[in-house]
């Protein structure tokens, strides 16, 4: 009997032995919660994630799940049953804590990706330039550009970053201010995320005569040619060509003409007037007495302006509406170069003078380098409309 009663007791105590143990590793209606300190972080921080088992318990083992139920961090409860753990995220996440068989409610964190951008060489009529990078580099990233000038859009581009990561765009600069540039990226897995850059002011441009060149030369030339300033090409160099079609632009803004480029022709560029046609037509030529330009008109907009001296008082060009009727490919027996007649013997043609007022014998002069182009714009037929 005491043998047996022996063994009966070390049976019950080793049954109590074993109570608590199971206990432990059955939740019954307990309950496991999950929190993270920030439910957006940069690429490359750790999230510090916490929460805490119902019981109480200490010594509880607890797994980070992600949406894919892949393993992201371990704890061990201490003593209230809280737990603490962290970890890197490389994508957006949906996290869930498992104690034994119970689960938490999820958690959503998102990573937004680290994007830096620079903007250089603002100045007027230039093309400035835009770098920066997005980490992480990811295959095929593109980021989208938006300029601002005094805080309002005013140019647009999205472009490829080579290998996933680094950007670089020009934008042309077309008006004075103080500029900025937003770039933003929306990797997928990833939020989106953006970076502005410092602000630039444009920088005073030169003074500019025949003579000058240089990359300043060439923002004039362009702008012109960009105007309809006919300019065979921005070549860089202010010869004769730069300075007819400046003269051209001053009359039209009816400012001083005058060849050479100032402070205030820079601004005059930057908000010109724009040239109008007198009429609206699929195409002709207009000869502006007042202004002393010639208008070439196609599609019922003005496409090209073109530096002109009509007749003086003694012999006037007359206004009205004519037709090119007749045309000599060189020099005329009067030495008219590449005249197109359009009123009698009055022409449109090249001439080694062209002054900025009213000073021919009745014919619309233009300079010999252009003789030749308005040439072969003014076919036999075309209509020509002189007025004042």
């Amino acid at each position: 009997m005491v043998r047996r009663f022996v063994v009966i007791a070390v049976a019950l105590a080793l049954f109590a032995a074993l109570v608590p143990s199971a206990r432990a590793q059955d939740p019954g209606t307990g309950t496991v919660s999950l929190e993270s300190d920030a439910d957006l972080v940069r690429w490359g921080d750790a999230v510090r994630l916490s929460g805490e088992v119902s019981t109480g318990e200490e010594g509880a083992e607890i797994r980070i799940l992600d949406q894919d139920d892949a393993v992201v961090a371990e704890a061990v409860t201490a003593a209230g049953g809280v737990y603490e753990a962290s970890f890197v995220p490389r994508r957006n996440v949906i996290l869930r804590a498992e104690w034994l068989t119970v689960q938490s409610p999820t958690v959503q964190v998102r990573v937004k990706p680290i994007v830096k951008v620079n903007l250089y060489h603002v100045e007027l009529f230039g093309r400035a330039l835009v770098t920066g990078n997005v980490q992480p580099g990811l295959p095929g990233q593109r980021v989208a550009l938006k300029l601002r000038r005094n805080g309002r859009v005013v140019a647009k581009k999205t472009v490829a970053a080579d290998d996933g990561r680094y950007f670089k765009a020009r934008f042309r600069i077309r008006k004075p201010g103080s500029y900025t540039v937003r770039a933003s990226a929306d990797p997928t897995g990833l939020a989106s995320a953006g970076k502005t850059s410092r602000k630039r002011r444009t920088s005073s441009l030169p003074s500019l005569g025949i003579g000058s060149s240089g990359a300043y030369v060439k923002r004039l030339e362009w702008r012109l040619r960009d105007l309809g300033y006919y300019l065979p090409r921005a070549d860089s160099s202010f010869d004769e060509k730069t300075r007819d079609a400046l003269l051209a632009f001053t009359k039209v803004q009816r400012s001083s003409r005058v060849g050479n480029v100032t402070a205030a022709t820079w601004r005059r560029l930057a908000s010109p007037v724009k040239a109008k046609p007198r009429v609206k037509s699929k195409f002709h030529i207009e000869i502006d007495q007042s202004r002393q330009v010639i208008f070439v008109v196609k599609n019922r907009k003005v496409k090209w302006i073109l530096h002109t001296s009509t007749g003086k008082a003694s012999t006037p060009t007359r206004d009205g509406v004519w037709k090119v009727y007749a045309k000599i490919a060189g020099y005329s027996p009067k030495r008219l170069y590449y005249p197109s007649f359009f009123d009698g013997g009055r022409a449109i043609h090249g001439w080694p003078d062209v002054p900025t007022y009213p000073a021919s014998h009745g014919c619309s002069r233009v300079p010999m380098w252009a003789a030749q182009w308005i040439y072969g714009i003014a076919e036999t037929g075309t209509t020509v409309r002189v007025y004042h």
